[in-house]
Protein backbone atom coordinates (compact mmCIF):
# COMPACT_ATOMS: atom_id res chain seq x y z
CA UNK A 1 0.00 0.00 0.00
CA UNK A 2 1.43 3.41 -1.01
CA UNK A 3 2.05 6.20 1.53
CA UNK A 4 -0.92 8.21 0.21
CA UNK A 5 -3.24 5.22 0.59
CA UNK A 6 -2.11 4.68 4.19
CA UNK A 7 -2.70 8.35 5.03
CA UNK A 8 -6.15 8.19 3.39
CA UNK A 9 -7.02 5.01 5.29
CA UNK A 10 -6.14 6.51 8.67
CA UNK A 11 -7.83 9.78 7.77
CA UNK A 12 -11.03 7.79 7.25
CA UNK A 13 -10.55 6.25 10.71
CA UNK A 14 -10.16 9.74 12.17
CA UNK A 15 -13.29 11.06 10.50
CA UNK A 16 -15.21 8.02 11.74
CA UNK A 17 -13.95 8.58 15.30
CA UNK A 18 -14.95 12.26 15.13
CA UNK A 19 -18.63 11.40 14.68
CA UNK A 20 -18.96 10.49 18.33
CA UNK A 21 -21.84 8.08 17.69
CA UNK A 22 -21.87 4.84 19.70
CA UNK A 23 -20.31 2.06 17.66
CA UNK A 24 -18.68 4.49 15.25
CA UNK A 25 -15.05 3.59 15.77
CA UNK A 26 -12.44 2.05 13.48
CA UNK A 27 -12.68 -1.35 15.16
CA UNK A 28 -16.36 -1.63 14.27
CA UNK A 29 -15.97 -0.32 10.73
CA UNK A 30 -16.06 -2.52 7.65
CA UNK A 31 -12.27 -2.48 7.33
CA UNK A 32 -11.65 -6.20 7.86
CA UNK A 33 -7.87 -5.89 8.07
CA UNK A 34 -8.22 -3.67 11.14
CA UNK A 35 -11.20 -5.49 12.62
CA UNK A 36 -9.24 -8.76 12.85
CA UNK A 37 -5.94 -7.16 13.75
CA UNK A 38 -4.64 -4.56 16.19
CA UNK A 39 -5.61 -4.47 19.85
CA UNK A 40 -6.73 -0.85 20.08
CA UNK A 41 -7.91 0.16 23.57
CA UNK A 42 -7.67 -3.46 24.75
CA UNK A 43 -3.90 -3.06 24.83
CA UNK A 44 -4.03 -0.43 27.62
CA UNK A 45 -4.32 -0.80 31.37
CA UNK A 46 -5.33 2.76 32.29
CA UNK A 47 -7.54 4.85 30.01
CA UNK A 48 -9.49 6.64 32.75
CA UNK A 49 -10.35 10.28 32.01
CA UNK A 50 -9.30 10.03 28.35
CA UNK A 51 -11.69 11.55 25.77
CA UNK A 52 -13.91 9.11 23.88
CA UNK A 53 -12.43 10.34 20.60
CA UNK A 54 -8.95 9.21 21.65
CA UNK A 55 -10.26 5.78 22.62
CA UNK A 56 -12.28 5.37 19.42
CA UNK A 57 -9.21 6.18 17.30
CA UNK A 58 -6.87 3.82 19.15
CA UNK A 59 -5.31 1.67 16.43
CA UNK A 60 -2.22 0.31 18.16
CA UNK A 61 -0.91 -3.16 19.00
CA UNK A 62 0.19 -2.49 22.57
CA UNK A 63 0.94 0.19 25.15
CA UNK A 64 4.38 1.74 24.53
CA UNK A 65 3.87 4.26 27.33
CA UNK A 66 3.81 1.41 29.85
CA UNK A 67 7.34 0.34 28.88
CA UNK A 68 8.94 3.64 27.83
CA UNK A 69 10.22 4.44 31.34
CA UNK A 70 9.01 8.05 31.20
CA UNK A 71 10.10 10.49 33.90
CA UNK A 72 8.96 13.88 35.13
CA UNK A 73 10.30 16.54 32.77
CA UNK A 74 11.01 14.23 29.83
CA UNK A 75 10.47 15.42 26.26
CA UNK A 76 8.74 12.69 24.25
CA UNK A 77 8.05 12.15 20.54
CA UNK A 78 5.25 9.81 19.43
CA UNK A 79 5.79 8.63 15.84
CA UNK A 80 2.41 8.26 14.15
CA UNK A 81 0.40 9.69 17.04
CA UNK A 82 -3.05 9.08 15.52
CA UNK A 83 -5.89 10.23 17.78
CA UNK A 84 -3.41 11.09 20.52
CA UNK A 85 -3.99 8.37 23.11
CA UNK A 86 -0.27 7.72 23.68
CA UNK A 87 0.48 11.45 23.66
CA UNK A 88 -2.11 12.07 26.37
CA UNK A 89 -0.93 9.13 28.48
CA UNK A 90 2.69 10.30 28.10
CA UNK A 91 1.72 13.87 29.05
CA UNK A 92 0.42 12.53 32.36
CA UNK A 93 3.73 10.78 33.02
CA UNK A 94 6.09 13.65 32.18
CA UNK A 95 4.04 16.27 34.02
CA UNK A 96 3.92 20.03 33.49
CA UNK A 97 7.71 20.33 33.23
CA UNK A 98 7.79 17.83 30.36
CA UNK A 99 6.47 17.96 26.82
CA UNK A 100 5.09 15.47 24.32
CA UNK A 101 5.18 15.87 20.53
CA UNK A 102 2.74 13.89 18.39
CA UNK A 103 3.72 13.42 14.75
CA UNK A 104 1.24 12.26 12.11
CA UNK A 105 0.90 12.45 8.33
CA UNK A 106 -2.91 12.70 8.39
CA UNK A 107 -4.37 16.20 8.88
CA UNK A 108 -7.63 14.61 10.04
CA UNK A 109 -5.83 12.62 12.74
CA UNK A 110 -4.04 15.79 13.86
CA UNK A 111 -7.35 17.65 14.13
CA UNK A 112 -8.83 14.80 16.15
CA UNK A 113 -5.77 14.63 18.41
CA UNK A 114 -5.77 18.38 19.08
CA UNK A 115 -9.48 18.22 19.96
CA UNK A 116 -8.82 15.30 22.29
CA UNK A 117 -5.98 17.15 24.03
CA UNK A 118 -8.21 20.19 24.49
CA UNK A 119 -11.01 18.06 25.95
CA UNK A 120 -8.56 16.43 28.34
CA UNK A 121 -7.22 19.84 29.43
CA UNK A 122 -3.67 18.81 28.51
CA UNK A 123 -1.41 21.73 27.64
CA UNK A 124 2.07 20.15 27.48
CA UNK A 125 1.55 18.66 24.02
CA UNK A 126 2.22 19.75 20.44
CA UNK A 127 1.02 17.95 17.31
CA UNK A 128 3.17 18.12 14.17
CA UNK A 129 2.30 17.35 10.56
CA UNK A 130 4.91 15.24 8.83
CA UNK A 131 6.18 11.75 8.11
CA UNK A 132 8.13 9.44 10.38
CA UNK A 133 10.82 9.18 7.69
CA UNK A 134 11.42 12.96 7.87
CA UNK A 135 10.73 14.19 11.40
CA UNK A 136 10.23 17.99 11.50
CA UNK A 137 12.33 18.49 14.65
CA UNK A 138 15.99 19.46 15.14
CA UNK A 139 18.50 16.83 16.17
CA UNK A 140 18.96 15.96 19.86
CA UNK A 141 15.55 17.41 20.79
CA UNK A 142 13.79 14.63 22.72
CA UNK A 143 14.51 12.21 25.55
CA UNK A 144 12.20 9.39 24.46
CA UNK A 145 10.77 8.17 21.15
CA UNK A 146 7.62 6.04 21.31
CA UNK A 147 5.35 4.60 18.63
CA UNK A 148 2.41 2.21 18.51
CA UNK A 149 2.12 -0.18 15.57
CA UNK A 150 3.23 2.47 13.05
CA UNK A 151 6.85 1.78 12.06
CA UNK A 152 5.73 -1.38 10.26
CA UNK A 153 3.66 0.89 7.97
CA UNK A 154 6.75 2.75 6.71
CA UNK A 155 8.13 1.92 3.28
CA UNK A 156 11.59 3.12 4.43
CA UNK A 157 12.08 1.69 7.90
CA UNK A 158 15.84 2.38 7.87
CA UNK A 159 15.15 6.10 7.40
CA UNK A 160 12.53 6.02 10.17
CA UNK A 161 14.92 4.48 12.70
CA UNK A 162 17.74 6.82 11.62
CA UNK A 163 15.42 9.78 12.23
CA UNK A 164 14.49 8.43 15.67
CA UNK A 165 18.21 8.25 16.50
CA UNK A 166 18.84 11.76 15.14
CA UNK A 167 16.17 13.50 17.22
CA UNK A 168 17.10 11.72 20.45
CA UNK A 169 19.51 13.32 22.88
CA UNK A 170 22.53 11.21 23.94
CA UNK A 171 21.28 8.68 26.46
CA UNK A 172 17.75 8.94 25.02
CA UNK A 173 15.44 5.92 24.90
CA UNK A 174 13.55 4.24 22.08
CA UNK A 175 10.50 2.24 23.22
CA UNK A 176 7.85 1.21 20.71
CA UNK A 177 5.11 -1.35 20.17
CA UNK A 178 5.31 -2.82 16.70
CA UNK A 179 4.71 -5.93 14.62
CA UNK A 180 7.64 -8.26 13.90
CA UNK A 181 8.11 -11.57 12.16
CA UNK A 182 10.16 -14.62 13.13
CA UNK A 183 13.50 -14.79 11.34
CA UNK A 184 12.54 -18.09 9.76
CA UNK A 185 9.00 -18.28 8.35
CA UNK A 186 8.69 -21.08 5.79
CA UNK A 187 5.47 -19.90 4.13
CA UNK A 188 5.90 -16.29 3.01
CA UNK A 189 2.40 -16.16 1.49
CA UNK A 190 0.86 -17.02 4.87
CA UNK A 191 3.00 -14.36 6.50
CA UNK A 192 1.86 -11.71 4.02
CA UNK A 193 -1.79 -12.68 4.49
CA UNK A 194 -1.44 -12.41 8.27
CA UNK A 195 0.31 -9.03 7.97
CA UNK A 196 -2.51 -7.77 5.76
CA UNK A 197 -5.14 -9.08 8.16
CA UNK A 198 -3.68 -7.15 11.10
CA UNK A 199 -3.12 -3.99 9.07
CA UNK A 200 0.65 -4.18 8.38
CA UNK A 201 0.21 -3.12 4.81
CA UNK A 202 3.87 -2.27 4.18
CA UNK A 203 5.15 -5.52 5.68
CA UNK A 204 6.83 -6.13 9.02
CA UNK A 205 10.52 -6.56 9.75
CA UNK A 206 11.88 -9.84 10.99
CA UNK A 207 13.43 -9.73 14.47
CA UNK A 208 16.90 -9.95 12.91
CA UNK A 209 16.19 -7.21 10.38
CA UNK A 210 14.84 -4.92 13.11
CA UNK A 211 17.95 -5.47 15.23
CA UNK A 212 20.27 -4.83 12.28
CA UNK A 213 18.52 -1.59 11.29
CA UNK A 214 18.62 -0.33 14.89
CA UNK A 215 22.35 -1.11 15.04
CA UNK A 216 22.95 0.60 11.68
CA UNK A 217 21.13 3.69 12.99
CA UNK A 218 23.46 3.80 16.03
CA UNK A 219 21.31 2.30 18.79
CA UNK A 220 22.61 -0.07 21.46
CA UNK A 221 21.01 -2.08 24.28
CA UNK A 222 18.49 -3.56 21.87
CA UNK A 223 15.72 -5.85 23.12
CA UNK A 224 12.80 -7.20 21.07
CA UNK A 225 10.19 -8.94 23.20
CA UNK A 226 7.12 -10.60 21.62
CA UNK A 227 3.87 -9.80 23.42
CA UNK A 228 1.21 -11.48 21.27
CA UNK A 229 1.16 -14.16 18.58
CA UNK A 230 -0.92 -13.41 15.49
CA UNK A 231 -0.05 -16.72 13.82
CA UNK A 232 2.19 -17.67 10.90
CA UNK A 233 5.30 -16.27 12.63
CA UNK A 234 3.87 -12.74 13.05
CA UNK A 235 3.90 -11.13 16.52
CA UNK A 236 3.21 -7.90 18.32
CA UNK A 237 6.34 -6.92 20.22
CA UNK A 238 7.94 -4.33 22.44
CA UNK A 239 11.15 -2.96 20.89
CA UNK A 240 13.56 -1.02 23.11
CA UNK A 241 16.97 0.54 22.51
CA UNK A 242 19.19 3.40 23.70
CA UNK A 243 21.17 6.18 22.02
CA UNK A 244 24.64 5.93 23.61
CA UNK A 245 25.21 8.43 26.44
CA UNK A 246 28.23 10.75 26.38
CA UNK A 247 29.41 14.02 27.95
CA UNK A 248 27.34 17.17 27.23
CA UNK A 249 28.23 18.83 23.94
CA UNK A 250 29.12 15.55 22.22
CA UNK A 251 27.35 12.73 20.40
CA UNK A 252 28.25 9.12 19.67
CA UNK A 253 27.02 8.09 16.22
CA UNK A 254 27.94 5.66 13.42
CA UNK A 255 31.03 6.55 11.40
CA UNK A 256 30.22 7.98 7.95
CA UNK A 257 32.26 8.10 4.75
CA UNK A 258 32.27 11.90 4.99
CA UNK A 259 34.10 11.57 8.33
CA UNK A 260 37.13 10.08 6.55
CA UNK A 261 39.46 13.07 6.74
CA UNK A 262 38.72 13.78 10.39
CA UNK A 263 38.96 10.11 11.41
CA UNK A 264 42.37 9.79 9.78
CA UNK A 265 43.50 13.06 11.38
CA UNK A 266 42.64 11.72 14.86
CA UNK A 267 44.38 8.48 13.90
CA UNK A 268 47.54 10.35 12.93
CA UNK A 269 47.56 12.38 16.14
CA UNK A 270 47.38 9.15 18.09
CA UNK A 271 50.25 7.62 16.10
CA UNK A 272 52.32 10.76 16.71
CA UNK A 273 52.28 10.06 20.47
CA UNK A 274 54.52 7.06 19.83
CA UNK A 275 52.46 4.75 22.06
CA UNK A 276 49.43 3.89 19.95
CA UNK A 277 50.66 1.47 17.28
CA UNK A 278 53.67 0.16 15.39
CA UNK A 279 52.34 2.20 12.46
CA UNK A 280 53.74 5.69 12.05
CA UNK A 281 51.52 7.07 9.27
CA UNK A 282 47.74 6.85 8.97
CA UNK A 283 46.66 4.90 5.86
CA UNK A 284 44.43 6.08 3.06
CA UNK A 285 40.70 5.92 3.70
CA UNK A 286 40.36 3.06 1.22
CA UNK A 287 42.96 1.01 3.10
CA UNK A 288 41.49 1.95 6.49
CA UNK A 289 37.95 1.06 5.44
CA UNK A 290 38.74 -2.18 3.64
CA UNK A 291 40.60 -3.51 6.69
CA UNK A 292 37.62 -3.00 9.01
CA UNK A 293 34.08 -4.30 9.31
CA UNK A 294 31.39 -2.23 7.65
CA UNK A 295 29.47 -2.05 10.93
CA UNK A 296 30.73 -1.52 14.51
CA UNK A 297 32.33 1.80 13.52
CA UNK A 298 31.52 4.81 15.69
CA UNK A 299 32.73 8.33 16.29
CA UNK A 300 32.39 10.94 18.99
CA UNK A 301 31.43 14.25 17.37
CA UNK A 302 31.33 17.75 18.85
CA UNK A 303 27.66 18.72 18.46
CA UNK A 304 28.52 22.39 17.87
CA UNK A 305 30.87 21.78 14.95
CA UNK A 306 30.31 18.09 14.06
CA UNK A 307 34.11 17.70 14.42
CA UNK A 308 35.14 14.09 15.00
CA UNK A 309 37.22 13.90 18.18
CA UNK A 310 37.36 10.12 18.71
CA UNK A 311 36.63 6.90 16.85
CA UNK A 312 36.43 3.15 17.32
CA UNK A 313 36.25 0.38 14.72
CA UNK A 314 36.53 -3.40 14.52
CA UNK A 315 38.33 -5.85 12.27
CA UNK A 316 37.58 -9.50 11.71
CA UNK A 317 40.12 -11.81 13.37
CA UNK A 318 39.56 -14.73 11.00
CA UNK A 319 37.21 -15.82 8.24
CA UNK A 320 36.83 -19.24 9.89
CA UNK A 321 33.26 -19.79 11.20
CA UNK A 322 34.52 -20.61 14.69
CA UNK A 323 35.76 -17.01 14.99
CA UNK A 324 32.52 -15.40 13.79
CA UNK A 325 31.99 -13.77 17.20
CA UNK A 326 35.57 -12.55 17.69
CA UNK A 327 36.83 -9.13 16.59
CA UNK A 328 39.88 -6.96 17.10
CA UNK A 329 39.27 -3.29 17.79
CA UNK A 330 41.09 0.05 17.70
CA UNK A 331 40.07 3.18 19.59
CA UNK A 332 41.60 6.64 19.25
CA UNK A 333 40.81 9.90 21.08
CA UNK A 334 42.11 13.29 19.93
CA UNK A 335 44.86 14.26 22.42
CA UNK A 336 43.20 17.63 22.92
CA UNK A 337 39.99 16.02 24.17
CA UNK A 338 41.31 13.81 26.95
CA UNK A 339 40.03 13.71 30.54
CA UNK A 340 36.38 14.23 29.47
CA UNK A 341 35.24 10.61 29.62
CA UNK A 342 34.83 10.44 25.84
CA UNK A 343 36.98 7.35 25.41
CA UNK A 344 35.09 5.45 28.12
CA UNK A 345 31.69 6.43 26.71
CA UNK A 346 32.78 5.42 23.20
CA UNK A 347 34.23 2.09 24.35
CA UNK A 348 31.10 1.31 26.39
CA UNK A 349 28.93 2.03 23.33
CA UNK A 350 31.15 -0.17 21.17
CA UNK A 351 30.97 -3.04 23.66
CA UNK A 352 27.17 -2.76 23.88
CA UNK A 353 26.80 -2.65 20.09
CA UNK A 354 29.15 -5.63 19.73
CA UNK A 355 27.00 -7.69 22.10
CA UNK A 356 23.88 -6.64 20.19
CA UNK A 357 25.64 -7.91 17.04
CA UNK A 358 26.46 -11.29 18.63
CA UNK A 359 30.16 -10.64 19.30
CA UNK A 360 31.43 -12.65 22.27
CA UNK A 361 35.13 -11.67 22.31
CA UNK A 362 36.82 -8.31 21.65
CA UNK A 363 40.61 -8.29 21.62
CA UNK A 364 43.49 -5.94 20.91
CA UNK A 365 47.15 -5.26 21.62
CA UNK A 366 48.45 -2.34 23.70
CA UNK A 367 51.98 -1.10 24.43
CA UNK A 368 52.75 -1.43 28.18
CA UNK A 369 53.72 2.26 28.18
CA UNK A 370 50.22 3.26 27.10
CA UNK A 371 48.92 3.33 30.66
CA UNK A 372 45.91 5.50 29.80
CA UNK A 373 44.64 2.95 27.26
CA UNK A 374 45.20 0.06 29.65
CA UNK A 375 43.26 1.84 32.41
CA UNK A 376 40.44 2.65 29.99
CA UNK A 377 40.12 -0.96 28.86
CA UNK A 378 40.33 -2.40 32.36
CA UNK A 379 37.47 -0.11 33.41
CA UNK A 380 35.42 -1.48 30.49
CA UNK A 381 35.94 -5.11 31.50
CA UNK A 382 39.03 -6.02 29.48
CA UNK A 383 41.86 -8.07 30.99
CA UNK A 384 45.48 -8.66 30.06
CA UNK A 385 45.88 -12.26 28.94
CA UNK A 386 49.58 -12.25 28.08
CA UNK A 387 52.61 -10.43 26.74
CA UNK A 388 54.20 -10.76 23.33
CA UNK A 389 57.79 -9.85 24.06
CA UNK A 390 59.90 -7.82 21.62
CA UNK A 391 57.34 -8.44 18.90
CA UNK A 392 58.52 -5.61 16.65
CA UNK A 393 60.76 -2.55 16.23
CA UNK A 394 59.24 0.90 16.63
CA UNK A 395 61.44 3.94 15.96
CA UNK A 396 64.45 1.63 16.32
CA UNK A 397 63.36 0.14 19.65
CA UNK A 398 62.14 -3.44 20.18
CA UNK A 399 58.82 -3.28 22.01
CA UNK A 400 56.53 -5.61 23.94
CA UNK A 401 52.76 -5.76 23.36
CA UNK A 402 50.19 -6.65 26.02
CA UNK A 403 47.35 -8.76 24.63
CA UNK A 404 43.96 -7.73 26.05
CA UNK A 405 40.49 -9.14 25.59
CA UNK A 406 36.94 -8.88 26.84
CA UNK A 407 34.66 -11.91 26.95
CA UNK A 408 30.99 -11.04 26.87
CA UNK A 409 28.97 -12.34 29.84
CA UNK A 410 25.80 -11.90 27.76
CA UNK A 411 26.56 -13.47 24.35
Amino acid sequence: MAHEEIVDRYSRFARTAMTGRPGDDPASSDDASFEEGCFGVAGYDDTAALPDGALRASLGCGDPVAVADLHEGDVVLDLGSGGGIDVLLSARRVGPTGKVYGLDASPDMLSLARDNAAQAGVTNTEFLHGTIEHVPLPGRTVDVVISNCVINLSDDKAATLAEAFRVLRPGGRFGVSDVVTDDSVPDQDLRRRTETRIGCTAGSLTVGEYRTLLLDAGFTGITITPTADHGDGVHSAIVKAVKPPVAPGFEIRPMRAEDAGQVLSVYQRGLDTGHASFETTAPSWETFSSARLGNLRYVVADTRTDQVVAWVAASRVSARPVYAGVVEHSIYVHPGYGSRGLGRALLDAFVAASEDAGIWTIQSGVFPENTASLALHRAAGFRVIGTRERVGRHHGVWRDVLMIERRSPAV
